[in-house]
C-alpha cells in the first residue's frame, strides 16, 4: 500500500539533489518534524543512490547547488562522506564537475563546500587530495589550499591549546 502514496523520502532526497529541487528536501524535513536533529541528519547522512553515492555526493555530480547549500543548513551533516568505489569525498566530484562540466558553477559548489567545512585534505583511493585533480582553474586552486591550510592551522592551534591546558592542569 505504501507503494500507492508515491516516492519514499529517500527517494524524494536523491531526486532533490539529482534535479536541484530544494522544495521537495523541505518537504523531508517538514514530515520530520517531530525528530531530534541528531535523527534528522542521520538519515539524510544514510542517503545514497543506488551505486552508493551520498547526497552531497549527487548534488555535485548534477550541479545542484541550491540543494546542496540546503543540505549545509542540516545541523550534524556529514560533508566528507566517501564514495564506496573510489574512496572520493564531494569535493573531488566537485572538482571534476568544475573540470568536464561547469567551470563557474563548479568553483562555486567547491567555495561553498570549503566554507560549510568539507575538508581538502581527504584522499581518495588513489592517494588524491581534491586540488590534485584541478585542471586548469587556478580559483579552485587556491580555495582549496586556502582551506586545507585554514584546517591544518585550526588542527595546530587545537593542539596548542590542549598542550597549554594539561601544563596549566598539572601545576
Amino acid at each position: 500500500m505504501a507503494d500507492e502514496e508515491g516516492a519514499s523520502p529517500r527517494e524524494l532526497v536523491v531526486e532533490a539533489c539529482r534535479r536541484d529541487q530544494p522544495h521537495l528536501l523541505e518537504q523531508v524535513l517538514a514530515s520530520m518534524e517531530e525528530k531530534s536533529n541528531e535523527e534528522v541528519a542521520q538519515f539524510f547522512n544514510g542517503v545514497t543512490d543506488p551505486l552508493g553515492n551520498h547526497a552531497l555526493h549527487i548534488c555535485a555530480i548534477y550541479g545542484s547547488y541550491d540543494v546542496m547549500d540546503a543540505l549545509f543548513d542540516i545541523q550534524y551533516f556529514e560533508c566528507d562522506p566517501k564514495t564506496r568505489m573510489d574512496d572520493d569525498t564531494p569535493l573531488h566530484i566537485a572538482v571534476r564537475y568544475a573540470n568536464d562540466k561547469d567551470r563557474e558553477l563548479g568553483t562555486e559548489m567547491v567555495k561553498m563546500m570549503c566554507d560549510a567545512g568539507c575538508d581538502p585534505r581527504v584522499r581518495n583511493k588513489f592517494n588524491q587530495k581534491p586540488v590534485e585533480l584541478v585542471f586548469n582553474n587556478d580559483e579552485i586552486k587556491q580555495v582549496l589550499q586556502k582551506a586545507e591550510y585554514i584546517m591544518a592551522e585550526g588542527m595546530q592551534n587545537q593542539a596548542e591549546d590542549s598542550d597549554l591546558g594539561s601544563a596549566s592542569d598539572s601545576e
